[in-house]
């Protein structure tokens, strides 16, 4: 897959609340989670692999929903991988790992061969292109007994001097504690007492004994208070010379082990490219599952590959979670955006922007290859997307809202590769006229344009833009906000939120927009004189406008 460098900058992210969805990705592995804060999206030209992998996710999916306890074995298997890869590094680097090491290394191998074998058992093993004969051998390496076992150890199966030495030290050991307490017994015989848990003889100040035991070569008195004394024994020449062979059998036990281990990783090195592989395999499956998992949290679909975006029930997980907490219904987006231009219009309140939120993100969670939160997704793999919604003030820059909006603009539109553009009510950090205006040239702009944009607008100038594509939200009408007597003790966004009708429809030029502004402040209770002269208003400037585009073509009717 290609960079992602500029494919979805941060304000882009920001503005679609990324973070919250992204968040719901969460690889198992060390490798996966790594790999997940670098994980580019699928570019234009990778169709077919991107497609390949959605597949495999559609197959995935339906093998957990219907072995839920074959689901939970994989995902024991892949939590438990631990991440080997600086161990293969110590190994090409000519280092000898440590056991430490070799038991990462084990464990690796343990839990990978037992996730492949859970893998086969539901013909899951695509991308799994490593042979069962090199896991065998790499782990027969590290597993040299006819027991296969996960832990790791430098066992005796290693080599026959190991095993030798160890005898020898355990020999010695046991001379040691014989000849101590041999010597311990012979000091209870002799004087009747015990010692305690430490080892120690502890006597009364005045005991009848106590002067004779200092005077005892076995014994030294190690500690005095005013009430007692306290011997320990000292180690009888027996002792000391099993003692001195059992510390030099150490030292070549020790030199033994650095060079059985230095063996094992001589017979290692070979393994490098097959472990560099298998981490590789385990990682990207890793990727694959997560995103499976946090697709089923959404209800994820397949996207297919398609020349425009067409989606139907599309969500924003994070803003439907939102809504249905406030025991608010979310309205899921039937879209279809073309390249050129799309334009969506309506009231405020009336969900434009969400709308638009649910667009960008789907196609970014399509384009980075998960399941998208929809009914059914077709949608082409763009260059790039990028959003312009939202109020980020420039401070910095010493630029206002609109100066920002119209720099990131400027900048969007020296790309020549088609992207997704996103733009949420362009030209209102301004005056009205010149907003509007400039809202409807920059969509006319659009229409000329290989990419897919969708603009979200009020403005009724950008809607007599020729070439659109344009939405309108269904809305309300006078009916839908005559209160009931028992809706009184709610407030006035609760109110119109409930009767609000959030579906996007088709619209056609030449079919009136309700001016839902007036509808809603003559439910908040606006006084009929302001409402009625707002009406007026209205009419005299469409009468107006029909004028001077009657003079603009010769044609004034008097």
């Amino acid at each position: 897959m290609g960079s992602q460098s500029v494919w979805m900058d941060d304000w882009t992210k920001r503005a679609l609340l990324w973070d919250t969805i992204w968040s719901l990705f969460q690889p198992q592995t060390p490798m996966g989670q790594q790999a997940k804060a670098s994980l580019p999206p699928f570019l234009p030209g990778e169709e077919e692999a991107w497609q390949s992998m959605l597949g495999v996710q559609e197959e995935l999916l339906e093998k957990q929903n219907q072995n839920p306890a074959w689901a939970r074995q994989v995902e024991r298997h892949l939590s438990q991988l631990p991440d080997i890869r600086q161990v293969i590094r110590r190994l090409d680097r000519g280092e000898n790992p440590g056991l430490s090491d070799w038991f990462q290394v084990k464990q690796f191998l343990w839990q990978g061969r037992a996730g492949r074998s859970r893998l086969r058992e539901e013909g899951m093993c695509q991308g799994m292109n490593t042979a069962d004969t090199d896991w065998e051998r790499a782990f027969r390496k590290l597993n040299p007994e006819p027991k296969w076992t996960p832990a790791f150890s430098l066992s005796d199966s290693f080599s026959p001097e190991l095993a030798a030495l160890r005898q020898t030290w355990a020999k010695w050991r046991q001379r040691r504690h014989s000849a101590h307490d041999r010597q311990v017994r012979e000091v209870e015989k002799e004087y009747g007492i015990k010692p305690n848990h430490e080892g120690e003889w502890v006597v009364d100040q005045r005991a009848s004994h106590r002067s004779q035991m200092e005077s005892d070569s076995r014994l030294v008195a190690v500690r005095r208070t005013p009430f007692d004394h306290v011997f320990q024994l000292v180690p009888s020449s027996e002792e000391k010379e099993a003692l001195l062979r059992q510390q030099k059998t150490e030292e070549m036990l020790k030199q033994t082990e650095a060079e059985v281990l230095a063996e094992l990783a001589d017979r290692m090195r070979p393994e490098t490219g097959f472990l560099y592989q298998a981490v590789e395999e385990w990682t990207r499956f890793d990727l694959l599952w997560a995103r499976v998992q946090a697709a089923k949290t959404w209800k994820g679909v397949r996207p297919v590959q398609g020349k425009e975006f067409r989606i139907t029930g599309g969500r924003h997980p994070h803003l439907q979670k939102i809504l249905e907490e406030q025991g608010r219904r979310y309205t899921p987006v039937d879209v279809r955006v073309v390249q050129g231009a799309t334009v969506i219009i309506g009231p405020n309140m009336g969900g434009k922007t969400s709308a638009l939120l649910a667009l960008g993100l789907i196609a970014a969670l399509g384009q980075y290859g998960f399941l998208v939160p929809a009914t059914s997704c077709d949608m082409p793999l763009t260059a790039w997307i990028a959003a312009v919604i939202g109020d980020r003030q420039e401070a910095t820059a010493g630029l206002s809202t609109f100066g920002a909006e119209m720099n990131r603009i400027a900048v969007l539109l020296k790309r020549e590769e088609p992207g997704l553009l996103l733009m949420d009510e362009v030209g209102r950090g301004t005056n009205p006229l010149e907003g509007a205006a400039l809202s409807a040239a920059l969509t006319g702009y659009l229409t000329q344009k290989n990419h897919w944009s969708a603009h979200v607008t009020h403005y009724r100038e950008v809607i007599q833009v020729k070439g659109i594509h344009t939405y309108q939200v269904a809305g309300l009408s006078q009916n839908d906000l005559r209160w009931r007597e028992e809706e009184e003790d709610r407030n006035w966004q609760e109110r119109i939120q409930s009767r609000m009708d959030y579906r996007l429809l088709p619209w056609e030029k030449g079919v009136d927009i309700p001016r839902q502004a007036l509808v809603i402040a003559s439910s908040l209770g606006i006084p009929e004189d302001v409402l009625r002269k707002a009406d007026q208003l209205i009419k005299d400037d469409g009468e107006n406008e029909q004028r001077e585009r009657g003079m603009a073509h010769g044609k004034i009717e008097t």
